[in-house]
């Protein structure tokens, strides 16, 4: 079970190395917790322990971060420098090393943080420090980003616009959990999956090197980062 969360621009994060359609607690937070942004993560480990620690997604600062895939931990290790070298919540893993590099771009390079995403990404790709995929979700509690980077159709990303009053039909227990006790039957939202969840909306898939942007006001575009 893992989730992360803004209060008042705030993050917050529950993670436990459970399955979330096991855990009261999980069941316990989506009743509880509002947000206009929530990360919620349902997946597999690739390497590292599966633990509290090592659970999806991380924190840094004001950024929440979800990877899908697998990066070299190593390299991409040497080059990160203070303060993104220090105080790892995981062991680390690959997936917290490789937030720290992208944080460490976008901190470095100034205030445009589509631009840095794309120095950061185009760094890692060019120095080969992916091993397989480099899918993400990052926010900074204002707008959500979305990239899709993978060598298969395992690392697809999707996105979905729903109007007021839509139900919503997912057979993905643990995310429809989450989904349906915030009413968004209710409410226009925008949701990022790694998979549809749905058969019958109209889903949208990223290209390949494609990063996707969401404001707060839920205004969506594209670009191609690669």
């Amino acid at each position: 079970m893992c989730i992360g969360w803004y209060d008042k621009s705030c993050p917050h994060i529950e993670k436990y190395a459970e399955d979330a359609s096991d855990s009261e607690r999980f069941r316990s937070i989506s009743k509880e917790v509002k947000s206009k942004i929530f990360i919620a993560y349902v997946r597999k480990a690739s390497c590292g322990n599966i633990s509290d620690e090592n659970s999806h997604p991380f924190q840094y600062d004001k950024w929440i971060f979800a990877h899908n895939g697998t990066v070299v931990r190593d390299k991409i290790m040497s080059r990160l420098i203070f303060p993104y070298n220090k105080n790892f919540t995981s062991q680390p893993i690959d997936s917290e090393v490789y937030f720290r590099f992208i944080l460490q771009c976008i901190d470095k390079e100034g205030n445009d943080v589509e631009r840095d995403i794309r120095k950061a990404v185009q760094k890692r790709i060019d120095n080969g420090l992916v091993s397989s995929g480099a899918n993400f979700i990052l926010s900074d509690g204002k707008n959500l980003y979305g990239f899709r980077y993978g060598n298969s159709q395992n690392y697809s990303l999707y996105y979905l616009e729903r109007d007021p009053g839509k139900v919503f039909h997912s057979q993905l227990g643990e995310t429809k959990s989450l989904i349906d006790v915030k009413k968004l039957a209710d409410e226009k939202a925008v949701i990022i999956a790694s998979e549809k969840m749905t058969s019958n909306e109209g889903w949208e898939p990223l290209k390949n090197g494609e990063l996707l942007i969401i404001t707060e006001n839920l205004k969506i575009s594209k670009k191609n980062l690669l």
